[in-house]
């Protein structure tokens, strides 16, 4: 990318240093979003009341793929700390790993979806 490149200086001027404020954030949102997936899954396994209950494994599912998604998040939070219009490429990078993991996020309910259709209409009728 050229450095004197002044498309993007509008945008410095806009925001300003509020970008910076909004990568705090969303580093401890994600941080505290971790933290509480993380004692969901551990409750869950160290429990035997809650590890035999089926619809929790349901929800452990759903909290890996909010913990995966997360972890990107804290690396879409340094990169809008320290990302510039100058250095583009761990934004960049963070877009693709949150775009990514968002599509896995949002994927996991619609192949459970699809895996019960399945199911149902794969289920041999009674010939009597």
């Amino acid at each position: 990318m050229i450095s004197n490149d002044t498309t993007f200086d509008y945008l410095d001027e806009f925001y300003g240093s509020s970008a910076q404020w909004f990568g705090i954030y969303l580093l401890v949102i994600s941080l505290f979003t971790i933290t509480s997936d993380l004692f969901f899954i551990t409750f869950t396994m160290t429990t035997k009341s809650l590890r035999t209950n089926v619809s929790n494994w349901f929800l452990v599912g759903f909290i890996i793929s909010d913990l995966v998604h997360c972890n990107v998040h804290l690396v879409d939070g340094i990169a809008i700390w320290y990302g510039s219009t100058d250095n583009r490429h761990l934004c960049s990078v963070a877009g693709l790993f949150v775009i990514s993991t968002a599509m896995c996020s949002f994927g996991f309910p619609a192949l459970i979806a699809a895996a019960r259709y399945y199911k149902i209409t794969t289920i041999s009728q009674s010939t009597s």
